[in-house]
């Protein structure tokens, strides 16, 4: 808006004021008397840009973004803690509140026997399953103590961009009065949870069914489904949770679907064959993830795509998808997950 607004405008302007008989040449008295001062007017105007880029919703960022979002009722979400399954010795009895160290991490034993991360975020999600724990607090009898599976991965204080998406729907009124966007952000509320996805009147009159997927854009675990429904609608029908009286609400899991990739790949002079399989299993690894309750099918062309777009391929033919050279058509329950990659190596 105010990018006319330059030093040098601001001097020809000043410098235009000036009457004909006083020299006003570049280094003279009154251009050096009156630079400094243009100077901090075209930075103020910079910072009138910046002001106003921060004003508006669609541009705002950080704690600006955070107090525009406050007037809708809306908080950024915080960062949230891993929760992981443990193996310990049968007929152990660990005392809620018992604290274990593995890997930089430490856990709290929980009354529901999960182990809660004590640092919000990722890092709970480190690939440590398997490894033994060491226990801070003497416990009679403990021989055996080792993590295991998350249960509900942490994630990351919620950014920019998912905070603006949800401030929109709340105040274009997407998400109202029960309807199925209203659903699916009560579901996305609960700690834990990636996406959800609706299906109104299911079973019958009344009946809703939300799947969903964790943080991590994978099937969920018992527990976090349980606290999903004991979010929205804890007794059914009752009213006593988000749903409306009358509602029953039905929450399950996605479930994987496996899938394969081949392709004839030439691959560059300089490029092995493990160097274009790793190239190719990381791009659609990338497609999966965005793929997740987005998209319900995997399309040729996407593949296509990525194969071309692999600097270690030379030329390529022959990509198929679990074994057929045409799309794949999702459930609506399903999510894909990349089984392997089968790259069979063209001659020159």
């Amino acid at each position: 808006m105010f990018e006319a607004q330059t030093f040098e405008d601001i001097m020809d302007r000043m410098l235009s004021r000036i009457t004909a008989d006083i020299d006003t040449r570049e280094g003279s008295v009154i251009y050096n008397a009156l630079a400094p001062a243009a100077a901090e007017l075209a930075k103020s105007y910079i910072w009138l840009d910046t002001v106003l880029e921060l004003v508006f919703s669609d541009t705002a960022q950080g704690e600006f973004l955070d107090r525009r979002a406050a007037e809708a009722g809306i908080e950024r979400t915080a960062a949230t803690k891993a929760v992981r399954a443990g193996e310990f010795t049968s007929g152990v009895t660990i005392p809620a509140g018992s604290r274990f160290f593995v890997d930089n991490l430490y856990f709290q034993y929980t009354a529901d026997g999960t182990l809660q991360c004590e640092t919000a975020g990722e890092a709970g999600n480190a690939n440590i399953s398997g490894q033994n724990l060491l226990p801070l607090d003497t416990i009679p009898g403990l021989e055996k103590a080792v993590i295991r599976d998350i249960l509900i991965p942490g994630r990351e204080e919620e950014d920019d961009d998912s905070l603006r998406e949800r401030y929109f729907t709340r105040v274009r009124r997407e998400a109202v009065s029960a309807n199925k966007q209203h659903y699916k952000q009560w579901a996305e509320e609960v700690a834990g949870v990636g996406r959800a996805k609706i299906f109104p009147l299911w079973n019958g009159e009344g009946t809703v069914k939300i799947v969903i997927t964790n943080a991590n854009l994978e099937p969920a675990s018992a527990i976090l489904i349980k606290k999903v429904k004991d979010y929205i609608d804890p007794n059914e029908g009752q009213g006593e949770g988000q749903a409306p009286i009358g509602a029953t609400v039905t929450v399950e899991s996605a479930v994987w679907k496996e899938i394969e990739i081949s392709a004839a790949v030439l691959p560059e002079l300089n490029s092995s064959i493990d160097e274009v399989k790793a190239e190719i299993e990381k791009g659609v690894l990338n497609l999966f993830k965005k793929m997740a309750f987005e998209e319900n099918t995997v399309r040729l062309s996407q593949i296509n795509n990525i194969v071309y777009n692999s600097a270690s391929v030379s030329d390529y033919a022959d990509i198929r998808i679990n074994g057929a050279a045409e799309n794949l058509v999702l459930s609506d329950v399903e999510i894909p997950t990349l089984r392997q990659v089968t790259i069979i190596e063209q001659t020159r």
